[in-house]
């Protein structure tokens, strides 16, 4: 029931939203002015309704209002140095000292050196960045089984003293891990940085060459707010695509706002006009379903090993039942919030300087998301608060 719910309540979102993202995630979509967008066709949309096809509105996703003159170039530079060298020192500090806290620092940053190679995608376009894109991408990859143990043994410690028949499941997850380390540890100790310096370095020359001729800098603002506004479409898209029979949507929307999350930490105050505690905000909606993916990370260990061990499912029958309910009550709690998606973009500074008729569009979209929430609210056969 609570998957039909949510299906009942994307489907009562205004199609003004769908709209929107579906001529967002269009690249190929004629633009006729700066923030108008030609909308597609709607078989290759969101279920946009035939009645809109073949008619424009103003994108409230891609508002490309006039800049204030700010030198942005220099300031991408900055921020770009910033997440290099803190990529160069945790990935030295791996390198010198395998850790659990080590390999999640460094994952943390590379997502975000790659969220800020996306960014500047507008920027330096080519084989050189794409080539740096992959190789971090692989980077990533390598560890993400050995994150995966990290978090199980993490979650297996805090529950211990309340089940000690999980000292069984402990002992296989840390043979497990202990496999893995072998591997990763020898993969991160022969990563190289001089080629992704190289690739740093001329992205760098780039935003700051034009930085006192402000007709560039007005381009380049435009070109990152659209690079962050398609982020941000991404994660919408991935949040109406939420389907509680499988969490792994949720864990595609995560994904998808983690990059757009990075993106925006990268701008500048003085460009979105986001404070200290609308980011601490987006860290906030984050960290509801990175509770959920752990619990289904934690879910799926223990599925392996009662495959291995089915004698053991008795004993462990109570955690198992343990992890079901807060499973569901981590669902349960991000559902109350989902819908907060769509109050992070645009920020209040950058939606001041949208044109009346793009205003009144985004205000539409942001009525249906009130209208969904509503609707799921109101659905029959929501599980009680004490379980799912």
């Amino acid at each position: 029931m609570e998957s039909q719910a949510l299906m009942q309540a994307s489907t009562a979102t205004a199609p003004s939203l769908r709209v929107v993202v579906a001529a967002l995630l269009q690249p190929s979509a004629p633009v006729a002015s700066p923030d108008v967008l030609a909308l597609p066709h709607p078989a290759q949309g969101l279920g946009v309704t035939a009645g809109c096809s073949g008619r424009s509105f103003r994108n409230p996703l891609s508002i490309i209002p006039r800049p204030a003159p700010l030198a942005v170039g220099p300031m991408l530079a900055e921020a770009l140095e910033s997440r290099w060298q803190t990529y160069r020192k945790q990935l030295r500090h791996c390198q010198e000292e395998f850790s659990a806290e080590g390999v999640h620092e460094l994952r943390v940053a590379t997502r975000r050196l790659l969220a800020q190679f996306v960014l500047l995608d507008c920027v330096t376009a080519g084989s050189p960045l794409e080539k740096a894109r992959r190789v971090l991408k692989r980077r990533l990859t390598a560890l993400s089984d050995l994150r995966d143990t990290h978090v199980q043994l993490l979650f297996i410690d805090q529950k211990i003293t309340a089940y000690p028949e999980l000292a069984g499941l402990r002992a296989w997850v840390q043979r497990h891990e202990r496999q893995l380390v072998e591997s990763a540890a020898d993969n991160v100790s022969r990563c190289k940085t001089r080629k992704l310096e190289r690739c740093v370095s001329a992205m760098d020359k780039e935003l700051t060459a034009n930085a006192h001729r402000w007709r560039a800098q007005e381009r380049l603002a435009s070109a990152v707010l659209r690079a962050t506004a398609r982020a941000f479409a991404e994660a919408v898209q991935r949040r109406l695509a939420i389907d509680l029979a499988d969490l792994r949507t949720v864990h595609q929307i995560r994904v998808a706002f983690k990059r757009f999350r990075y993106m925006v930490e990268s701008l500048s105050p003085a460009l979105t006009g986001l404070s200290k505690r609308q980011l601490r905000a987006l860290a906030y909606y984050q960290r509801k379903m990175g509770i959920i993916q752990d619990l289904e990370v934690m879910q799926r260990c223990l599925a392996r090993f009662l495959q291995e061990h089915s004698k053991a499912e008795p004993v462990l029958r109570p955690f198992r039942h343990h992890l079901r309910q807060r499973r569901s009550r981590a669902v349960r709690s991000f559902l109350k919030t989902a819908d907060r998606l769509f109050d992070f973009w645009p920020p209040a500074k950058l939606a001041s300087s949208v044109r009346p008729t793009s205003a009144v569009l985004l205000r539409q979209a942001r009525g249906g998301r009130k209208n969904a929430a509503a609707h799921l609210s109101a659905a029959p056969g929501r599980p009680s608060g004490r379980d799912g």
